[in-house]
C-alpha cells in the first residue's frame, strides 16, 4: 500500500520515452516495457523523489477536472503498479532529483 508522505522516486536502469499519446517505459535490469497513459505519463514526471505522494495528488487534481477522490484512487493505482514493477521506489524522506534516461525521437 503506497503511504501518502512516502516520496516515490524512480528506480535506476530505467529508460523512459515518449511516442504519440503514451510513454514508454523500458526496465533495463529486466528487459521488460510498460506503456503509461496521459495521467501515468503526468505521475511518472512528479516522481523525482522531491515530493510526497500526497503532493503528487494535488498537482494531478489541480491539472485534471475530476473528482479528488477518484484521483486519489487513481494515482495510488498507478503508483502502486509502478513500483510493483520495480520502476519505483517509495522513499520516506526527500532526496535529490533522480535523473531518468530519456530517449527522444
Amino acid at each position: 500500500m503506497v503511504k501518502l508522505d512516502n516520496y516515490p522516486q524512480r528506480k535506476e536502469k530505467v529508460l523512459a520515452q515518449k511516442a504519440s499519446d503514451n510513454f514508454f517505459l523500458l526496465n533495463l535490469r529486466t528487459g521488460q516495457y510498460y506503456s503509461l497513459d496521459e495521467v501515468g505519463t503526468r505521475v511518472w514526471e512528479l516522481c523525482d523523489g522531491t515530493r510526497r505522494v500526497s503532493e503528487v495528488i494535488s498537482i494531478i487534481c489541480d491539472e485534471y477536472d475530476a473528482p479528488a477522490e477518484t484521483i486519489k484512487a487513481d494515482v495510488v493505482k498507478v503508483l502502486e503498479d509502478i513500483i510493483d514493477e520495480e520502476l519505483l521506489v517509495e522513499g520516506n524522506h526527500a532526496a535529490e532529483p533522480a535523473e531518468a534516461i530519456e530517449l527522444t525521437g
